[in-house]
C-alpha cells in the first residue's frame, strides 16, 4: 500500500464526484481525507468531564502546556504538536471563518471555564493549536478534547470530533485521530460501565483494540493502604468489560508523572528534608492538607510545585517506605510509580511502532465511509436516469405521429437522461476499479495489524527473535511512499529474508487450517520486501 496512491486516487476521486452536483458533499469528504494523509500520527485523548485528560497529557509531554485544575478546562479542541523556540511561548486560533490568529500562553485562559465571554469566543473557534519542543511529538500530534458529558453545550464539540456522522464533515480540522486514549476516572463500578456507555456509542470509526487504550487516571485518590494494588485490580475488571474495544486498560497517575518530570529540584529536595526529621509528625500531617501547611517548612514544599493533595500524600508515603535519600531517586520513583512508563511503552509498542499501519487503516476507512455509499448512490442514479430515457423513448415513439414536436423534445429528454446514466456509470465504474485495489489494500493492512497482536501471544506460530522484524517490515510497507524511497536503509538482508521466506512457508505447510490465512500473509509480506530489497541492489 503505497501512501502516495491514495491520495492521488482519492484527489482524482475527489475532482470526477465534483462534477456531479448530488456528490460535491462527498468529493469534499474524499479531499479532505486526502489531506489528512499528510498529517503526522494524529493520537485523541478523551473522556467524561473532570477525567484529568489535560493533566494526563502534560505529563506525557513532560510541560504544563494543556490547562487543567480548572472546573470544564478544555472548552474547545487542542492540537498540540511539536515546536521550538518562540513557536512554544504562543499557541494559534483556528476561527471557524477561516482565520488563524497567534496568542501569547498566557490568553489561553480566555478559552477555558464557562463564563459568557469564555463561551462566546468558543462558538468562534474552530480548535487551537498549542507547541511544545518535546522530542515524543516530532512524529505525532495529540488532540486534547473538550469533555464528554459536560454540562457546558459548546463541549459537546469532543462528540462531533469522534461522531462517525459528522466526521466527513470537518473539512477544516485538517485530518482525524488515528488512536484514541480514553480516559476512565477511578470511579464506582456503575459509573464505570455508564461512563464506557458513552465512550461506546462515540469511538473513532472502525476502532478497536488495534487503536484504542483506556486509562485508569489519577488512581492515587482511590485510597487504601495500597491505590496502586487497587487500581491494578479495577484495570483489570474493566478490561474484561471493554474486550474487543481497548488493547489495554492502564493505572496511570498524571500529577505523579508531571510532578516527576516538571517539578524543580529543589520540591523534591526540600521534600526529603522535612520528612525524615519525623516520620511520626509527618504521618499525622498527611491527615488532612490543614495540618501539613500548619508547619511553614512543610507549607514551603507545597508551593514548590502545585499538585493534588491525593497524589502529594502518596508521593511522601513512597518516600517514607522507601527511605529515599536523594531528589534524582524520589524524582525517578515518581515517575515509576505513576504509571506514566507502562503507557509509554505500550503507545511505542501498540500504537508508534506500527503508526503507518494504523494511519493507512484510519485513512482507508474514512475513505470507505464516504465512498462506498456514493458509488451505490451513483448507480442507483445512474439506473433512474436510465429508466427515465427508457420511458421518454418509449413516449416518443407513440407521440412521433401524432405530435412531433412533442415527440421530438421527449426524445431530446430522453438522450439527455441516457447521457448522463452514462456518464454516472462511466465515473462510478471508474472509480469502483481503482478503489478496489485499496479495498484489498485496506484487507492486508487489517492483516498486518491481526498478526501484530498475536505477535506476543501465538508464541507457537512466532519465535520471539521474528517478532519485532514482522512489526517493521509491515509498517515499513504501509509508510513507502515509493518502492524507490526505501534506498539504502534495508531492514534486514536479502539472506535473512530468503530464510524467513522458507521458515514460515514450512510452517505454513504444517500449520492448522485456522492459522493458514496468518502464516500465508506473513509469506506474502516477506516476499514483497524481498522484492524491494531485490530492485535497490
Amino acid at each position: 500500500m503505497r501512501k502516495e496512491g491514495i491520495e492521488e486516487f482519492l484527489r482524482s476521486a475527489a475532482a470526477l464526484l465534483g462534477k456531479f452536483e448530488a456528490h460535491r458533499e462527498a468529493a469534499a469528504g474524499l479531499a479532505q481525507v486526502a489531506e489528512s494523509s499528510r498529517q503526522p500520527f494524529n493520537l485523541a485523548v478523551v473522556g467524561r468531564m473532570k477525567a484529568g485528560k489535560s493533566t494526563l497529557i502534560n505529563g506525557l509531554i513532560g510541560r504544563s502546556l494543556a490547562i487543567s485544575d480548572v472546573e470544564e478546562a478544555t472548552a474547545t479542541l487542542n492540537w498540540i504538536c511539536y515546536g521550538s523556540g518562540e513557536q512554544t511561548r504562543n499557541f494559534v486560533v483556528h476561527w471557524k471563518d477561516g482565520r488563524s490568529e497567534p496568542f501569547p500562553l498566557s490568553n489561553l485562559s480566555e478559552w477555558t471555564g464557562k463564563a459568557p465571554e469564555v463561551l462566546a469566543r468558543v462558538r468562534e473557534t474552530l480548535f487551537l493549536r498549542m507547541f511544545s519542543d518535546s522530542p515524543r511529538l516530532k512524529e505525532i500530534q495529540i488532540v486534547d478534547t473538550p469533555g464528554t458529558g459536560s454540562a457546558v453545550e459548546e463541549h459537546e464539540v469532543a462528540r462531533e470530533f469522534l461522531n462517525p456522522e459528522t466526521i466527513e464533515k470537518s473539512i477544516s480540522e485538517g485530518g482525524k485521530s488515528d488512536a484514541i486514549i480514553y480516559v476512565v476516572p477511578p470511579v464506582g463500578r456503575e459509573q464505570d460501565e455508564e461512563t464506557l456507555q458513552v465512550f461506546s456509542g462515540s469511538r473513532l470509526p472502525n476502532s478497536g483494540p488495534y487503536n484504542s487504550v483506556a486509562v485508569l487516571h489519577k488512581w492515587d485518590s482511590l485510597g487504601g493502604e495500597d491505590p496502586k494494588a487497587h487500581a491494578g485490580d479495577k484495570a483489570r475488571r474493566l478490561l474484561d468489560q471493554l474486550k474487543g474495544v481497548v488493547a489495554d486498560v492502564i493505572p496511570v497517575s498524571g500529577p505523579l508523572a508531571l510532578a516527576a518530570r516538571t517539578a524543580p529540584e529543589e520540591f523534591f529536595g526540600e521534600l526529603l528534608s522535612v520528612i525524615h526529621v519525623d516520620h511520626q509528625a509527618v504521618e499525622r500531617a498527611l491527615v488532612m492538607p490543614e495540618r501539613w501547611t500548619k508547619d511553614s517548612a512543610r507549607q514551603a514544599v507545597r508551593a514548590k510545585h502545585s499538585m493534588p493533595w491525593p497524589s502529594f500524600k502518596l508521593l511522601v508515603r513512597l518516600c517514607l517506605k522507601e527511605e529515599l535519600s536523594t531528589p534524582e531517586s524520589a524524582r525517578q520513583r515518581c515517575l515509576e510509580e505513576s504509571g506514566i512508563l507502562e503507557l509509554e511503552s505500550f503507545l511505542q509498542e501498540r500504537f508508534f511502532s506500527q503508526a503507518s499501519i494504523i494511519k493507512q487503516c484510519q485513512l482507508l476507512t474514512r475513505a470507505a465511509f464516504i465512498l462506498e455509499p456514493t458509488l451505490r448512490k451513483m448507480d442507483e442514479a445512474a439506473r433512474k436516469e436510465n429508466h427515465n430515457a427508457d420511458s421518454g423513448k418509449r413516449a416518443a415513439e407513440l407521440l412521433k405521429d401524432r405530435d412531433a414536436s412533442l415527440s421530438c423534445w421527449l426524445m431530446d429528454q430522453a438522450v439527455a437522461h441516457q447521457s448522463r446514466a452514462e456518464s454516472l456509470w462511466a465515473a462510478a465504474v471508474d472509480t469502483d476499479r481503482q478503489w478496489q485495489s485499496h479495498r484489498n489494500a485496506l484487507e492486508r493492512l487489517q492483516m498486518d495489524l491481526r498478526i501484530s497482536r498475536d505477535l506476543d501471544d501465538r508464541t507457537d506460530l512466532f519465535p520471539v527473535d521474528d517478532r519485532e522484524i514482522i512489526r517493521s517490515i509491515c509498517n515499513h510497507l504501509a509508510s513507502l511512499r515509493r518502492r524507490g524511497d526505501f534506498g539504502q536503509g534495508r531492514l534486514i538482508s536479502l539472506r535473512e529474508v530468503e530464510n524467513l521466506i522458507g521458515n514460515y512457508r514450512g510452517r505454513e505447510n504444517q500449520s492448522r487450517n485456522r492459522d493458514k490465512p496468518l502464516l500465508s500473509h506473513v509469506v506474502s509480506r516477506l516476499e514483497e520486501i524481498y522484492g524491494i530489497l531485490q530492485n535497490n541492489l
